[in-house]
């Protein structure tokens, strides 16, 4: 084993020995070859293709010469260094490795990997069990690991070279100045989206322009830019014509719910099945109005369709791939249909089966103004699917306690899970008879395909329980249903009765005589749509997108662009020059979590209370405790009793141990 071992070792450094003879006979030639290769595997990897992404030079020249001097770019930063044949193979190996990582994303999903991606990946460790296995986890690893020990084996043995400062400036300079210019000249001469009104088709823009460009367009390209002509004179003119506000002689409870992946598979050619998988949306589109809705993405992006539905505002003048739940967010609250609603007296819920933090929900729906949020954390014996998402029919009860727990009118805003990805490849499919399927050539994407139907069949039996449960209740409302993206397949346009992959369908039940009256929408025009119907006019783009209806010209898409940079990045012209929007004192669930009793028996303590759920645990001190979960009413800390004036709370903890929010507590004495 050893004398193997020194083998591979001695043939590893006779190659790192040759790689260095060749860097140091011509470093910036070498360099400039290792770009262009750099460029041409990732394109493979991000690609599929060998041969395609083998042809994208051809094809795209300018562009892949943009792409290899941004890589260049990089590259040339290493002759700052002495071991700079080393600092070469640390940069290569990281653009090589954002290849990987892009090549192993779009096996889960259509769009590429990006910047934002980085920033998601606190929310993406709470649901990698979901799409890899442990083993696949455990590969990943100890690949990671592989890579950083040969890194660390080159660093100790390639030797130093001698710095040429002149040279070095000269060839930096050179290799920055090359790429600011064509990737100045690319964004010039070409945009990733043909226009505004089509969403961004990121996936596209990736094949067109490559990796490299795209990755470090959504590095540089955040936010909204400033119009050409932005001036309070340019904003007042927009906002004189949108007439005033009107108080509605009607205030039904409003609930909306953004279905998972949801969407009427009849629409797939060459598809068939035992029976209507979504019996109830079917039925309600032939009764109520509806229309296709178009989202911003496909396959993932749930926050962007929710972004644009609350807030009337389109993604496309946005940043490539932005969600601008994890940017201006962060620091900006937001006009939105709860602000608008807020000002007619209602009171606005947001719900989630799922955890709290995921997209940083927990603190954005503060700045989307809405009064409380309830996430899985604060529910009670909800059911799980195979792979782990919770089942939606947990919702119903969430939804009627919402609605409950004020004596007004509700505003709530529902975001459902049980569709998501990534869908489970077993055996049985019974659960939808697919005669001819788009999947013929790949046995296992049929399978998850039944898989997924069976999911979709149960998110429908939920809104034909969540209509029952309203009528039972009878109380004027209106229930708005729309699916926030197509599922995760290879799907496209062209397999679908409707020709876009860009568009899922909405429908507007009501139990207060609503005419049928059906409208194809944006994501960003569905709730003014909804307000219109209820004669409902509050909130500034609330009332632009009523006034133009559907007359989307380029004055339309002007105007629409001038009041969302106003809103969150201008002067707030619009609003008088402050943006009167903060963040709202945001209360995490509805159901209020009390401790009743505390009783020490041998071998532990039992807290009794009212609604504590399996993600409750027992604080000494806001100090969490080990805790067993007994019922909703009952909690278990083992161990000695703690000190007499111990302050004893109960929080609402996730799976990565953060605190969403901490019950009132009672003072222990013994």
């Amino acid at each position: 084993m050893h004398s193997v071992r020194k083998k591979i070792g001695g043939y590893l450094w006779k190659a790192v020995d040759k790689v260095g003879k060749l860097f140091s006979k011509a470093p910036f030639i070498f360099t400039i070859c290792t770009a262009a290769v750099v460029v041409l595997i990732v394109e493979m990897l991000g690609r599929h293709s060998i041969w395609q992404g083998l042809a994208f030079p051809f094809m795209h020249p300018v562009r892949y010469a943009t792409n290899v001097m941004i890589v260049l770019a990089t590259l040339s930063l290493s002759f700052l260094f002495k071991k700079r044949s080393f600092f070469v193979v640390l940069i290569s190996v990281i653009w090589l490795s954002f290849g990987v990582v892009n090549f192993t994303i779009l096996g889960y999903r259509p769009t590429p990997f990006g910047i934002i991606d980085i920033q998601l990946l606190p929310s993406v460790f709470t649901i990698i069990n979901m799409y890899m296995d442990s083993w696949q986890i455990i590969l990943l690893i100890a690949g990671a690991a592989a890579v950083i020990a040969g890194l660390v084996f080159l660093m100790m043995k390639v030797p130093n070279a001698k710095i040429v400062w002149k040279k070095t400036a000269i060839f930096i300079a050179i290799c920055i100045a090359l790429a600011s210019s064509l990737f100045l000249l690319v964004a010039a001469t070409g945009k990733y989206a043909d226009s505004i009104d089509d969403n961004t088709d990121i996936a596209k823009a990736y094949r067109d322009y490559g990796f490299v460009y795209c990755f470090c367009t959504g590095v540089v390209d955040k936010g909204i830019d400033e119009p050409e002509e932005y001036s309070k004179e340019d904003v007042d003119r927009v906002v004189e014509n949108l007439g005033d506000t009107a108080e509605p002689e009607l205030k039904p409870d409003i609930i909306m719910v953004q279905l998972e992946s949801f969407f009427d598979v009849g629409y797939l050619d060459d598809v068939t099945y035992s029976e209507n998988p979504t019996p109830v949306f079917t039925s309600l589109k032939e009764k109520y109005s509806t229309g296709f809705l178009t989202v911003p993405s496909v396959g993932a992006g749930t926050a962007n369709t929710e972004f644009e539905v609350l807030s009337g505002m389109s993604l496309g003048f946005f940043g490539m791939g932005e969600y601008p739940y994890k940017t201006i967010l962060k620091e900006e609250a937001c006009e939105t249909v709860a602000t608008d609603l807020a000002q007619i007296g209602y009171a606005s819920h947001a719900i989630h089966n799922n955890t709290g933090t995921f997209y940083d929900r927990n603190t954005v729906f503060a700045q989307l103004g809405f009064d409380t949020f309830t996430s899985i954390e604060y529910m009670q014996d909800v059911e799980y699917n195979p792979i782990g998402w919770a089942k939606d029919e947990v919702l119903t009860g969430e939804i009627l306690a919402a609605l409950d727990s004020t004596p007004g009118q509700d505003l709530v805003f529902t975001i459902t899970v049980q569709g998501h990805g990534k869908y489970q490849r077993g055996e049985d499919t019974d659960e939808a008879e697919m005669e001819d399927t788009i999947w013929e050539e790949d046995p296992d994407d049929g399978k998850a395909f039944a898989f997924y139907i069976s999911q979709l069949r149960e998110t429908d039996q939920f809104i034909g329980e969540l209509i029952e449960a309203l009528e039972e209740r009878g109380k004027p409302a209106v229930l708005v249903l729309y699916g926030d993206h197509l599922p995760n397949f290879s799907i496209g346009s062209e397999q679908l009765e409707n020709g876009d992959v860009f568009e899922t369908e909405y429908v507007i039940w009501d139990n207060i005589g609503l005419e049928k009256e059906d409208r194809d929408l944006h994501a960003y025009q569905l709730s003014a749509w909804v307000m219109e119907r209820l004669g409902i006019s509050q909130g500034i783009l609330c009332r632009y997108h009523q006034k133009w209806g559907e007359n989307e010209d380029d004055e339309y898409w002007s105007g629409l662009g001038l009041l969302e940079y106003d809103m969150l990045y201008g002067e707030s012209y619009c609003y008088g020059g402050t943006n009167p929007y903060t963040s709202s004192n945001l209360s995490m669930g509805v159901k209020p979590i009390t401790i009743d009793s505390i009783s020490v028996e041998e071998g532990g303590m039992y807290i009794t209370g009212n609604n504590f759920t399996e993600f409750s645990e027992v604080a000494f001190d806001s100090k969490l405790q080990d805790t067993v979960y007994i019922d909703g009413k009952t909690l278990f800390v083992e161990g000695d009793a703690p000190d007499d004036g111990t302050y004893i709370s109960v929080a609402q903890v996730t799976d990565r141990a953060i605190v969403l929010s901490e019950s009132d507590g009672v003072i222990y004495k013994k």
